[in-house]
């Protein structure tokens, strides 16, 4: 028996439903957008909801994101099914790591699986309202590759996105009516040089604003591509690397260092930090202060296993506490705290009541591996 694809699904369905549950995010949904692209280019007609309501409809597209938002995902299949419609495809990030578990729930669902290069060619459909804020409906959303050669274990793109690969028409993904851009690549530093350059000289030559969302490769930085990254103008912090581990410690340095020597502006860099992973506080708060120092603004990423599905009872890893978790991470985000204070001293003598630590979570601040 013939079982047809996703994308054959797709391509063959008439009216889409494409629906997003009510979790929050800034950006537009990608695959979706890129999945109406493809439904209306073969004669099919769209319909875009953040809570299902039945159209008549012969498919229902739902995306998901981290796992942690599972529930409102599983809601969202339930009410579909609830009203009699059973052909969902499903994909996205929990769909892509965790379908056994979709799969035990529903059984009958089509589980779509990391990406593709035939719906990656699919310029996003912008003609939708996704009711995004602010800024972010001036941005052309793409991947010009896809695909990472790290296989960290805190990180999911590694079992999404395996292969490295270009999307041979990523230039169309930049509209003219949009003055800034948001790539996405998940290490777009690892790729040819060649590609790096193609990227950069396109958006000099469109005049365009860029994020660089997804962060550089500290170890990939480059005299050479230190260069090409100074020619871009940026949209705010637009030029992000990560400072993840204590093993990129003078690394990570030496990357900013030559970032700034070739006129990469301070103001246009921010680096993603780890913590709560296998690091202790002193690590993690060592990478967070290196950053200032260099004058690159950090941002702590709290980690969360791959698997967790849901917000209750957070991820606490071992050199940490629930309380540390939650005053460090305030501290770090906040430009005017960090900027005049050091961690220990805002907590002592300047922090509200509810981010002060006991003495057990002091011991584990100022442990150090031996």
């Amino acid at each position: 028996m013939y079982f047809m694809t996703g994308i054959e699904i797709i391509k063959n369905s008439k009216k889409v439903i494409l629906l997003e549950p009510n979790y929050k995010r800034k950006y537009i949904p990608l695959g979706l957008a890129k999945i109406s692209t493809l439904v209306k280019q073969n004669g099919g007609t769209t319909i875009y909801q953040r809570k299902y309501s039945p159209q008549g409809e012969d498919l229902v597209c739902i995306t998901s994101l981290f796992t942690y938002d599972s529930q409102l995902v599983i809601d969202a299949i339930t009410d579909v099914y609830s009203h009699g419609n059973t052909n969902i495809i499903l994909g996205g990030v929990f769909a892509s790591l965790m379908p056994n578990h979709i799969q035990e729930k529903f059984p009958n669902i089509h589980i779509f699986r990391g990406c593709s290069d035939e719906l990656d060619a699919c310029v996003p459909d912008y003609s939708i309202d996704y009711g995004l804020k602010d800024d972010w409906n001036k941005f052309s959303f793409l991947f010009t590759t896809r695909g990472c050669p790290n296989k960290c274990s805190y990180c999911s793109v590694w079992k999404i996105e395996p292969d490295m690969c270009i999307n041979t028409n990523w230039r169309d993904h930049i509209l003219a009516d949009k003055p800034y851009v948001m790539i996405s690549d998940n290490n777009l530093s690892a790729q040819p040089i060649e590609h790096i350059e193609q990227v950069c000289n396109y958006i000099v030559e469109n005049k365009k604003r860029v994020v660089f969302d997804n962060g550089f490769d500290c170890k990939h930085i480059t005299d050479e591509i230190a260069e090409l990254l100074s020619k871009p103008k940026y949209y705010k912090t637009g030029l992000r690397l990560a400072f993840d581990r204590i093993e990129e410690d003078g690394i990570f340095q030496d990357a900013i260092r030559t970032l700034l020597r070739h006129g990469v502006r301070k103001s246009w860099l921010m680096s993603y930090c780890l913590f709560n992973f296998t690091d202790t506080p002193q690590e993690a708060n060592y990478r967070m202060r290196e950053c200032v120092k260099l004058g690159v603004r950090p941002y702590p990423q709290q980690y969360t296993p791959l698997n967790k599905l849901n917000r209750d009872n957070p991820y606490i890893g071992k050199h940490w506490s629930k309380q540390l978790l939650k005053s460090f991470r305030f501290f770090w985000l906040m430009a005017g705290y960090y900027g005049k204070y050091e961690f220990e001293d805002w907590v002592k003598n300047k922090a509200p009541e509810n981010y002060k630590l006991a003495n057990e979570d002091w011991k584990l601040f100022n442990y150090v591996k031996l």
